[in-house]
């Protein structure tokens, strides 16, 4: 099967910088990916619709893996995994790196009187204002470290801090951009940056009434400065590593006119277009007052919705409105930890799939970054209002573990999401002796790892063919850590 393709115009000169964008240099692209060929042998290989043993494979210089074999001399040849079963890296769709830094800071209960997210959105209040240039790397740095740690081998960051802490502009709008994918390069997880527009601070307010260090400025200036940021790292990064869509936050951000301007641009860069839609009733109540649509019935009406664009949450939908996401076969992004965690819910999951939509799966705000377990809440959280088992459908497993690779991967225009000839070597393998899934065998291995997974049980991650982690530690474990605990210690001093 050959690979999906991302969408996305090749690299042909990976080493000059476009002009402008001089903050932040890029790593050069040539790498030394030593022997030609490298294989692994585990004791199983998700292939997809099984595992299989007694099965190697192999990716080329570029990362890109070249054939499956049983043959004797080529299982002779390949690294031996043994105890281990290799699954495709996991796709995380929907992150916002630097909310890492409010994990357990916001577990209060506000007044009665309060909106059910005060706490939350009073810590957040305080990130955004405190966060040093150098703590968003840090921050972002420990995110997708613990990514890793999770299996997972890309990441869509729904990036929205623009600005300096007091809301003064960079010298480069794309500066803090350019830093969270330096954070990711560092890390070695493939990143797809999901640069967002935010003009306002509601429904019906004013342009230039947005947060300080997340306004972008209207459209104009948003495509504008989205277009230097994608010449930029197509320019001085592998295609596949990191790449740029556009991320209009919501209609309550981004008018509607505004948000047709930065659709349009993302349409002739053939880009990957993402909106938060429908989290929360009141959101639909406040869009129809002021459009006399609900939020996916107006992006509809208006030619935004498309197998490019990926609505996140989508919560509060109507079933009219399931049918169309299906019939034009987009995305929809879940985020059930978060959603969980802040009382929002989840989305209708089996209604979308069954109407032809794709459902893929975001750690968002980080309160734990596991996309398996995202994966088991979400199919958990159908059970319990539907009251019934196999919601999602008959092969829940498989249903849910393709949510959580093919699906994310098509979500951002990325090439893995599979074990399959012509796609990245993007893997991470489990230890089929940890207490978790011991004893589960060839038929019921998915449903294990999907079910009852605990993260200590993932061994290694392999991103292009290069190993990241080893043995569930990833080479600059205690420095990341370090740096995070300090900017944590400056960020919550006196709280």
């Amino acid at each position: 099967m050959k690979p999906e393709s991302h969408d996305r115009k090749p690299v042909t000169n990976q080493r000059d910088a476009a002009a402008g964008n001089s903050a932040a240099a890029a790593p050069k692209a040539v790498v030394s990916r030593g022997p030609v060929e490298t294989g692994w042998l585990p004791d199983w290989v998700y292939t997809g619709e099984k595992f299989e043993p007694g099965l190697a494979f192999f990716a080329d210089a570029l990362g890109r893996i070249t054939r499956f074999s049983r043959e004797p001399a080529d299982l002779a040849m390949a690294r031996r995994l043994a105890g281990q079963a290799a699954l495709p890296g996991l796709v995380n769709a929907h992150s916002h790196a630097f909310h890492r830094a409010l994990r357990g800071r916001a577990e209060l209960r506000g007044r009665a009187d309060c909106d059910a997210l005060s706490s939350w959105l009073k810590a957040l209040d305080r990130v955004a204002a405190r966060l040093s240039d150098e703590d968003i790397f840090d921050t972002a740095r420990m995110a997708f470290m613990e990514m890793l740690l999770a299996g997972i081998t890309c990441v869509g960051e729904f990036h929205y801090v623009h600005h300096r802490p007091d809301g003064a502009p960079q010298p480069d709008p794309n500066f803090l951009g350019l830093e969270v994918i330096r954070a990711a390069r560092d890390i070695g997880i493939r990143i797809a940056l999901l640069k967002v527009a935010w003009v306002r601070s509601d429904f019906r307010a004013a342009a230039g009434s947005a947060p300080a260090r997340f306004f972008t400025g209207p459209a104009d200036r948003f495509v504008r400065d989205a277009e230097a940021l994608r010449t930029f790292v197509a320019r001085n990064y592998p295609a596949d590593d990191a790449w740029m869509g556009v991320a209009p936050h919501s209609l309550a951000a981004v008018p509607l006119d505004q948000l047709k301007a930065i659709g349009t641009y993302a349409h002739s860069q053939r880009l990957r277009l993402h909106v938060h839609v429908s989290t929360r009733a009141g959101e639909n109540a406040a869009c129809a007052a002021e459009y006399g649509r609900t939020p996916v019935a107006l992006l509809a009406e208006h030619g935004l919705i498309d197998k490019r664009f990926s609505a996140v949450d989508a919560i509060q939908i109507t079933d009219d409105e399931v049918k169309l996401l299906g019939a034009a076969r987009a995305t929809v992004c879940a985020c059930p930890i978060t959603g969980h965690n802040l009382g929002l819910g989840t989305a209708p999951a089996e209604k979308l799939i069954a109407a032809g939509a794709g459902v893929a799966l975001g750690t968002d705000s980080h309160v734990q970054i596991d996309l398996l377990k995202d994966a088991r809440l979400l199919e958990y959280g159908l059970r319990t209002m539907r009251q019934q088992r196999a919601v999602i459908g008959a092969d829940v497993a498989t249903t849910l573990f393709h949510a959580a690779t093919v699906t994310g991967a098509r979500s951002l225009g990325a090439t893995g999401g599979a074990l399959e000839v012509g796609r990245p070597a993007d893997f991470f393998t489990v230890n089929l002796y940890d207490p978790a899934i011991a004893g589960a065998d060839a038929g019921s291995l998915l449903a294990n790892v999907v079910f009852a997974l605990e993260r200590r049980a993932i061994r290694d991650v392999w991103i292009g063919a290069r190993q990241r982690l080893a043995n569930g530690r990833h080479s600059l474990h205690g420095p990341i850590i370090g740096r995070f605990v300090e900017s944590q210690a400056r960020l919550w001093a006196g709280s």
